[in-house]
């Protein structure tokens, strides 16, 4: 039986997400040595306790190398992409608009995607920037867009050599003809703590 059309939509996987960032955030001021590839794994395992959530099975590394690919029993559901260094000079966004939907026999060429999601990075400053970027390549796509991007700063407080800022959210939807990109529930999330919750008596 095909999952129900509000089942598993990008408002949830955006409100999982915001929820799901903090649970053993590899870096504050505290961590010591995080690196990136700390962070891809981060990120792999907030997608998969997503999907887990949703009751979808979450494959890495599928259909044309995504990163991630959430899949019912009926096929493929949701695509996921993410990338350290941004929009730009990126080829997530092509692939996540060519994803080539998978489902079990006898397979479904009609079949598409609830949407895809891409995680990236950004410069404060440059935010807009992306948001027109995105909107530019994302036109003609078989289906809606999340993306959850994360602005940060230059700082030497962390081993990273970044200070995240904010979690902004929007989906990017082509069949809006008049607005190619609608807010899911908060833009621009300002003042969005981005280091673990600490507890009274933890360092």
């Amino acid at each position: 039986m095909p999952l129900p059309q509000e089942w598993g939509s990008a408002k949830d996987f955006a409100s999982l997400f915001k929820y799901l960032w903090h649970r053993d955030f590899p870096m504050d001021e505290s961590a010591i040595g995080a690196r990136r590839s700390d962070w891809t794994i981060h990120i792999g395992l907030v997608v998969r306790n997503i999907g887990d959530l949703m009751g979808l099975a979450t494959r890495f590394e599928r259909g044309g190398r995504k990163d991630a690919v959430l899949r019912s029993r009926d096929g493929d559901e949701i695509a996921a992409e993410w990338e350290w260094n941004g929009v730009w000079g990126q080829n997530e966004l092509e692939k996540l608009k060519s994803h080539k939907v998978w489902s079990p026999p006898p397979k479904n060429p009609d079949r598409l995607l609830k949407y895809g999601v891409l995680i990236t990075y950004t410069h404060t400053p440059n935010i807009d920037k992306v948001y027109e970027h995105v909107k530019k390549e994302w036109e003609n796509a078989p289906w809606p867009l999340l993306l959850i991007l994360i602005d940060l700063e230059e700082t030497k407080k962390f081993s990273s050599g970044k200070e995240f800022k904010s979690l902004n959210f929007s989906v990017f939807n082509p069949e809006c003809l008049q607005n190619r990109f609608s807010t899911v529930f908060c833009l621009r999330q300002r003042n969005f703590p981005p280091d673990p919750i600490r507890l009274p008596g933890h360092a």
